[in-house]
């Protein structure tokens, strides 16, 4: 490699580090603002604990029938308002509380019940995570488990002191 090659692969990497560029920023706002006008319907969701591979495999199964948007929330709720300020009294309004968390937008102008089968086709369950907060309660009694000695691996990555009675995991 030359030393020409070598800088300007540099200049790559720390170009791909660097924040959105206004050319990137502004791509995007035309993108969801066409989105908007072009399509009636739309579904929030929340992208908590998904992985890239699964949010991938529900975009292809989308295609066609539906699009997926994902970004920063200061840009979407940037976006959503800028469409309103071009389009009084659109419906899309309501959308700006929406942009909270880590949350999505899949449009549509198809049924609605097969876009959801798809995205709710895709769901997983994710397993527990120290520091992760779990989407419903869970309260687990202290005592035996149930679980063989061999599972204690588990209850350790989640920080839960456990101890062997009688060949099975206590808490």
């Amino acid at each position: 490699k030359t030393r020409q090659d070598k800088t300007r692969q540099d200049k790559t990497r720390q170009d791909s580090k660097m924040p959105l560029s206004a050319a990137r920023k502004n791509e995007y706002f035309d993108k969801f603002k066409g989105l908007l006008g072009t399509y009636s319907k739309c579904f929030i969701v929340e992208i908590d604990n998904v992985g890239s591979m699964q949010l991938q495999m529900t975009r292809k199964e989308l295609r066609g029938s539906a699009e997926v948007l994902m970004g920063k929330n200061t840009m979407m709720r940037k976006c959503i308002k800028d469409f309103i300020a071009e389009n009084p009294g659109h419906p899309s309004e309501q959308l700006i509380s929406c942009c909270r968390g880590n949350v999505g937008f899949v449009f549509t102008n198809g049924d609605l019940s097969g876009v959801r089968e798809v995205l709710e086709s895709n769901t997983r369950p994710a397993p527990a995570r120290v520091g992760a907060i779990a989407p419903s309660s869970v309260i687990v009694p202290k005592g035996p488990t149930g679980c063989d000695p061999g599972q204690t691996a588990f209850f350790q990555t989640l920080q839960i002191a456990t101890k062997i009675t009688r060949g099975q995991i206590e808490m």
